[in-house]
Order: structure tokens, then C-alpha cells, then sequence
């Protein structure tokens, strides 16, 4: 049985962190869970800050601002118990006290369980939902029948938290779950399809439209996707939508918008407000309206003994009525009764739609939340109207340490920034996320900030400090890319992705600073590489580097390597060359040795792979004396590496062994996690050459392991491919399918044009051991072409292999012009023919 902790009503779960009142979660947080743990578990004892900070974030510096906020919000939170505010006691500069009522108890958690990370990425909701059981009840009814469901209703309304909580209720009838994306941070319509890729964790494909991708990869899934907050890239959306349906048969969808986005058999379903009471009945039956329990749930979250007697109900409801039953008006109204009696929120709120209207005609419903946003921030004192202005310049939410950065300084007190921040927080101005760690506005608030940095004539400098922050930011993660802290700084830079796209989006402007953004698009390179986004990497790349002076920097010089492995990565060999030697010149000319050497190892890859090996040998020796005589071991270890590689493609496989050795351990030594995977693969294929098969297969898992926990998804493909060449060379024609339908799934999705080319090679001598000459034929011609158009030619290690494979299978055939006309029938087919042959399922004897 759990050890479970009673706090009065409360009900404190420490091992699936959640907090219960009465059997229902109260959203405080894992963080908030964690900080409240170290707290009981020693009632009545101070407990020092740091001893918490430890337990609630291990092996994590943050600072103890972090824990004030925290702090803030359990307050809140354990204000809903009569008294419960005070159970927490500060000790001014040390630590805190619990000295409410604490007792241990064995049972069960009456929790929810948690989302499956694997079926959804819904988000946890933060406050309780009321009300629009009828709106829930119908939309459930219309989406069987209705692949596109478009919620729409003005700003504030509440379409994004009903779709997430009709959706929610129906997840089990999804086989593939339900996706939600969050388009609200996008300043670019281009970056849709980004935003849903991100969310599906779907890879840019070379030559084809991230679109295309994106349709082929839901093509056999039963999904359901939501789009949220479709009006201000209304095309963009318009345009995916329209080709996801026409494209796949079971992908259904539901838009939020504040308007629709006119599409033959889209089922547009308009959202009003909330039922509202009328002030001139009883308490009881105003308590019954919608709009004032969403009021009343709320306003306790200020004012736990908040009830409806008789005058204050019609005050509540007089508040519904003038604010029109729009639930974000009503939040950001229940949040001023922690300061004011409902009577005077009335008063102020007649005199202020009196004052807007010259009358006592009623506000448009945009206009009524417009008033409310803009009574909350008259509210508002300085320091809190300049930070609240501020923090709009962030997309996708921020850190308090981003927020210190980027919009301190006056009238902000040096050290009051995070009470600042407490403070917009409890006036629903700002949204703290379900862990604690980081903040957000909902958009329609964010619109109103936005407006309010401009008329402070701040925007320009708050958008200078934001990408100096994140550069900043992204010169640090840059050389842990390479490190033992690879998977967390690529996590990092995933969270923070839309706010390094702000940016840059920012930096490529007119009045931008582009040799900044430069470098920043430069210093996250690698990241993009690795996460797959290979084509927006190039695309901003390349807006950079025609946005920025051409000067002969290294930054310049950076951002044209980068490219260029972007490039090399999709298979665009001679682009990559051109970017490649660009690079170098500049380099030779700054004296940049290191960029010399890591630039020429670029070149011997690239050569290596167009079949020059003594040019290759060249250039990548070249590299290795420029490394060692400067005692770089990264760069040491990675010219080892790609010279066992042309070693190993010259079928010099004992050349090879060695050298991947040699880097192995200078990776290993070096904790460089994507280094290893790459050295324990060549190893694998050493061994596989050589025929032994057994280390091979320990080779390959163990490489394989490492890359999914990096989540590169083009070293993923790498391994899998070479698990099924294992698999085919053993007779295990199963595991050999398997491995490379997994490997060409992947492969079709981030655009490896070379890696395809090696997959329907591996499923062509699949089908001439199961007795298919003819679909080998075609495979083979398939795979042919393929590489003669990007200029990769088959290495002669690898030719040693095949020519006995395509030999068999002519012999098997037993008809020479056959066999030819099969080959010039696969060279013939489309890259997306060539897949769905070696796709499909008649490989029967497997």
C-alpha cells in the first residue's frame, strides 16, 4: 500500500504527485506537489529552502525565485480549507514551515490516471471545467459524421477549452489518440505544417512539401487532430486541412477560430457565452446559471468562503450579465474580489460600459472583454503594466529566469520581478503551466499585451533583449549538442523551439539584427540536424544569411557549413559541395583552422559518398593533422570516424575496425552520447562484413538504444536498415521485413534519399531470398536510379554483397529479358511507387 498524507479534506499522493480535495485533483502541479511533499514530511519543522529546491527540482539549478512562486500557489490552493492559508509559515531568508494539520495514512489515490504520453498530448487542465454540458453533449454527436469541426466564437469565449474537453471524453474511439496543436505562437502561416510535424513527430522530407510529408504519414492512422486558434494563420490552416482530408481516410479534425475556414464540408458550430441568470430572482436560481458557477468556482480560488447570499448573488449576477457570460471576462472579473466587495466590482463596471458606449446600449461581445482587459490592467501598478507589456514579446511560454532577462529593469525593482509576476498571475493575466516551471498568456491577453509594449515604445528593445537572451541561450547549448548532456539541452531547445523562432523571425526584418540571428540560427544548427527539422533549418539559414551584411565572418562561414549538412542530409550532395567549399574559403581567409578541419571533414563525407575515396582520404587526413596539432578531440574523434567509413565502403574492413575503435574511445572518454551511437554502428558493420554476426547485433542495438533516447530519427533509420541487413544475411526474412519497413517509414519522412535508396535495396534481396525476382528487379532498378540522380554510387564493399544477390535472383527468374524489363520498370516508377512496392504485404513466405 502507498503512504498517503491528509491535510484536513486534503489528500496529498506523493507517488503519483497529485493532490486530491473531496476525491477531485486540484491543479497545483507536479513542482507545487514535489514543494508541498518536502513540507509535510516534516510537519511543524523549519525545512531550509534549499533542502526543498533539492527535493522539487533534483539536479536541476534553479533559483529561489522559482520556489517563492510555488509557494504563491500552494498558498492559494490550500486557502479552499478554512484557514488553510496560513499553514504555511516563511522564516524570512531561510526556509518555510507546514504547520496545518498533517496525518499518514495507507490506501489509494482517488486520482485520475495520466494521459498516455503515447496516444495524446492533451494537456492537463489547470481549473476545473464548468458548465456547456449540452455544447459537449452535441459536438459529440457531430463528430462521427464530420471529418472537419470548426468551434468558433470571439476571443476569450472558451472554443479551446471545450474542445479539450470534448475530446477528452471520447480519446478510446481514437486508435491513433488525439493531437493537439497550439498555432497561437506562430507569427509565420509557413510554419503551420511545422507546428502540426512537431506535434506528430513527423521529419521533413528532401524534394517534397512538408505537407506531402505529413499526409503520408498519417495515411493508414485513426486520428483525430485539433487546430487551436486558426484566425490569424486562417489560410495556412485552410490549405493543410483541405489536403490532410482529401488525403487520408480515417485523419478527422476540429478547428477553433473566430472564424471559420470555408472548406466544402466543413460543420462550422458557432459557440455562444454561458447561460446568464437573471439578478431579479432568488439566490437559488441565479446559482443555477452556468456563467455564475463558473464565476463562484473561481472567485474561491481568491476567496475560499465565498458564497451567494442573497444581495451578493444578484451582485454575481449582475456581473454575468454585464460582461455577457464570456468566461474570460468572468476569470479575470473573479479575480478582483481577493481586493473588492462584488458591489463596487458592479459599480465599476456600470460606469465603465456607461462611459465606453455614451449610454446604456451593450457592448459587442469583443468589445465587452476588450473593456475587461483593459479595467484589469487600469488596475494594474506600474510594475506590473510593464511587465505584463513585456512578457507579450515571448512565444510558447517562458521561464522565470527568461522573464528576469528579458524584461526587467524600470519601474521593475531589481529583486521584485518575481512578485510581479505572482501578482499578474493571481489576476489571471498569466498563466502558470501544469509543472510550475513555466508561464504563458492565453492568446487573446497576449494580443491586448502586444499593443500595450507598443504604445510603451518598448517593443523594439523588448524583442533585443529576447534574442539576446536566446542567443545567449543557444551558445550555451551549443557545445553540450556534442557532450553528455546531449538529450537534455536537445529537449531544451524543443521546449524553447517557438521562441527561438520568434527570434529569428525578428532578426531577418528590416529592422532586425541579422548578424545576431545569424549566429543563433547557427549555434542551433546541430539541434536541427538531430530533431529532423531539415528544411526549416535551411530555410532560415539561408533567409539569414541573405538578410545579414556579407561579410567574411565566421559566423558566415557557420551558417554556410550548416547548410550544407542540411543539405547532405537530404541527399543534396551537389548543393552541399557548393556550401561546403564557401564555408572553406572564408575560413582559410579568417585563419579559422578549426572551422579548416571540421569544414574538410564536411567535404571528405560528402566525396566519400559521391564514390571519390582517394579524394575523400585526402581531405579527411587533411582534417585529422589540422585536429590533432590542435589537440581537439571531438574533431580528433570525428575525422577517425569518417575515415573508417571510407575505409569500410573500400572493403578495407580491418582499416575500419581500427579507426572506429580509436574514435569510440574518444567519444566514450568525451560522454559524447550521438558520437557513440555513430562509432558503435560502423562497428556493427565491420563486424557484419567480416561475418561475425553475433557482436554485429550488439553493435547495432546498442547504437540503436542510444539514438532513440536522442530521438534522431536519421540514425534511428541507419540502425534499422542495418539490423535488417543482419536479419536478411542470417535467413530471418521476418525480422528483416520488420526492421526495414521501420527503417523506410523513417527514412520517407525526414527525406534520406540515399537511406531510401539502401532501404528498397534491402527489401529487393529480401523478396529474391523469398522467391519474388521480379519485384527484386524492380526494387533494384528503383534504387538505381534513385542514386544516380543524387550521385551516389554503391560502394565497393557494399557491391560485394549485392552482385551475388541480383545474380541469384536472374538465375531464379530464369528469363534474362524479364528480369532487364522488371529492372527498367522499377527505374521507371516514382519515388512514391518504388515505396509502396516494397511496402506492400505479399511477402508470404516471411
Amino acid at each position: 500500500m502507498r503512504k498517503l498524507y491528509k491535510l484536513g479534506p486534503l489528500l496529498l499522493d506523493p507517488q503519483s504527485r497529485v493532490l486530491t480535495h473531496d476525491g477531485a485533483a486540484v491543479p497545483v502541479g507536479s513542482r507545487g506537489v514535489a514543494v508541498l511533499m518536502a513540507l509535510v514530511s516534516k510537519p511543524n519543522e523549519y525545512v531550509e529552502k534549499s533542502a526543498i529546491l533539492d527535493a522539487a527540482w533534483p539536479g536541476l539549478v534553479v533559483e529561489e525565485a522559482n520556489l517563492a512562486v510555488q509557494i504563491s500557489a500552494i498558498r492559494r490552493v490550500l486557502a479552499r480549507v478554512p484557514g488553510g492559508e496560513n499553514w504555511i509559515e516563511t522564516l524570512p531568508r531561510r526556509g518555510y514551515r507546514f504547520v496545518g494539520p498533517v496525518a499518514q495514512t495507507d490506501g489509494r489515490s482517488p486520482s485520475a490516471a495520466a494521459l498516455d504520453p503515447k496516444r495524446t498530448n492533451l494537456p492537463e487542465p489547470l481549473t476545473s471545467f464548468v458548465g456547456r454540458e449540452r455544447e459537449v453533449a452535441e459536438i459529440k454527436q457531430l463528430m462521427p459524421g464530420n471529418r472537419l469541426l470548426t468551434l468558433t466564437g470571439t476571443g476569450g469565449i472558451g472554443k479551446t477549452r471545450l474542445a479539450q474537453q470534448t475530446v477528452f471524453e471520447v480519446l478510446d474511439a481514437y486508435r491513433d489518440g488525439i493531437w493537439f496543436v497550439d498555432l497561437a505562437p506562430l507569427a509565420d502561416p509557413a510554419l503551420v505544417p511545422n507546428a502540426l510535424a512537431q506535434v506528430l513527430q513527423a521529419k521533413e522530407s528532401a524534394g517534397q512539401p512538408l505537407v506531402t510529408v505529413l499526409c503520408n504519414h498519417l495515411r493508414t492512422r485513426e486520428t483525430l487532430l485539433i487546430l487551436d486558434n486558426c484566425e490569424h494563420v486562417l489560410d495556412a490552416c485552410a490549405c493543410l486541412t483541405e489536403a490532410l482530408l482529401r488525403e487520408t481516410q480515417h485523419v478527422s479534425l476540429i478547428a477553433t477560430s473566430r472564424e471559420p475556414l470555408h472548406l466544402a464540408g466543413e460543420r462550422v458550430y458557432p459557440l455562444g457565452t454561458l447561460p446568464l441568470p437573471n439578478p431579479k430572482t432568488d439566490a437559488q436560481s441565479i446559482a443555477r446559471s452556468d456563467a455564475v458557477q463558473l464565476f463562484l468556482e473561481r472567485a474561491r480560488q481568491y476567496r475560499p468562503r465565498f458564497d451567494l447570499q442573497e444581495q451578493r448573488a444578484r451582485a454575481v449576477a449582475e456581473i454575468c450579465v454585464r460582461l455577457d457570460g464570456i468566461p474570460l471576462a468572468l476569470e479575470l472579473a473573479a479575480a478582483r474580489v481577493a481586493a473588492l466587495p462584488v458591489e463596487q466590482i458592479v459599480r465599476l463596471l456600470s460606469q465603465r460600459f456607461r462611459l465606453l458606449t455614451g449610454g446604456d446600449r451593450e457592448l459587442p461581445r469583443h468589445q465587452t472583454l476588450r473593456a475587461m482587459i483593459d479595467w484589469s490592467y487600469e488596475l494594474l501598478d506600474d510594475a506590473e503594466k510593464a511587465l505584463f507589456a513585456r512578457l507579450s514579446v515571448f512565444a510558447g511560454g517562458w521561464t522565470l529566469t527568461a522573464a528576469e532577462a528579458v524584461c526587467g529593469g524600470e519601474p521593475i525593482g531589481k529583486d521584485d520581478l518575481v512578485y510581479v509576476l505572482i501578482g499578474l498571475i493571481e489576476q489571471s493575466l498569466v498563466v502558470a503551466d501544469e509543472d510550475g516551471d513555466r508561464y504563458r498568456m492565453l492568446e487573446t491577453v497576449r494580443e491586448y499585451a502586444r499593443e500595450q509594449v507598443r504604445e510603451r515604445g518598448e517593443e523594439a528593445q523588448c524583442q533585443g533583449r529576447h534574442l539576446a537572451y536566446f542567443m545567449e541561450l543557444a551558445e550555451e547549448a551549443e557545445p553540450e549538442l556534442t557532450g553528455a548532456n546531449q538529450p537534455a539541452w536537445l529537449d531544451r531547445l524543443q521546449t524553447e523551439h517557438e521562441n527561438l523562432r520568434a527570434a529569428l523571425a525578428w532578426s531577418s526584418t528590416a529592422g532586425g539584427d541579422s548578424a545576431s540571428g545569424l549566429m543563433l540560427a547557427g549555434a542551433i544548427s546541430r539541434f536541427w540536424a538531430v530533431r529532423g527539422y531539415l528544411h526549416e533549418g535551411r530555410r532560415w539559414l539561408s533567409r539569414l544569411l541573405a538578410a545579414a551584411p556579407n561579410a567574411q565572418t565566421a559566423a558566415r562561414a557557420n551558417a554556410l557549413r550548416w547548410v550544407g549538412v542540411l543539405a547532405w542530409r537530404q541527399g543534396d550532395y551537389t548543393t552541399a559541395r557548393e556550401l561546403y567549399e564557401g564555408s572553406l574559403a572564408i575560413q582559410r581567409g579568417l585563419g579559422d583552422r578549426l572551422g579548416i578541419a571540421g569544414t574538410l571533414n564536411n567535404l571528405g563525407v560528402v566525396t566519400t559518398d559521391q564514390g571519390d575515396y582517394p579524394a575523400a582520404r585526402a581531405l579527411l587526413e587533411e582534417s585529422l593533422g589540422i585536429s590533432r596539432m590542435l589537440g581537439n578531440r571531438w574533431s580528433i574523434a570525428t575525422s577517425l570516424n569518417n575515415l573508417g567509413v571510407a575505409a569500410n565502403c573500400e572493403g578495407e574492413h580491418s582499416s575500419a575496425w581500427a579507426l572506429h575503435e580509436e574514435a569510440l574511445a574518444i567519444r566514450q572518454d568525451l560522454n559524447d552520447r550521438w558520437g557513440i551511437a555513430s562509432s558503435l554502428n560502423n562497428l556493427g558493420i565491420a563486424a557484419l562484413n567480416a561475418g561475425d554476426y553475433s557482436p554485429a547485433r550488439a553493435l547495432f542495438e546498442q547504437s540503436l538504444a542510444i539514438r532513440k533516447e536522442l530521438d534522431d530519427r536519421w540514425g534511428i533509420s541507419a540502425s534499422l536498415n542495418n539490423l535488417g541487413l543482419l536479419a536478411d544475411e542470417q535467413g530471418d526474412y521476418a525480422s528483416a521485413l520488420a526492421f526495414h519497413k521501420g527503417s523506410l517509414a523513417n527514412r520517407r519522412e525526414i527525406g534520406d534519399r540515399q537511406g531510401i535508396a539502401q532501404s528498397l535495396d534491402g527489401f529487393a534481396s529480401v523478396a529474391s531470398a523469398l522467391a519474388e525476382p521480379r519485384r527484386a528487379a524492380s526494387l533494384w532498378g528503383a534504387a538505381e536510379r534513385l542514386r544516380e540522380e543524387i550521385g551516389a554510387p554503391l560502394s565497393p564493399s557494399v557491391r560485394r554483397h549485392y552482385n551475388p544477390k541480383v545474380a541469384a535472383a536472374r538465375a531464379a527468374l530464369r528469363d534474362d529479358a524479364g528480369f532487364d524489363c522488371a529492372w527498367q520498370q522499377g527505374r521507371a516508377l516514382t519515388l512514391e511507387q518504388a515505396i509502396e512496392l516494397a511496402s506492400e504485404n505479399s511477402f508470404e513466405q516471411a
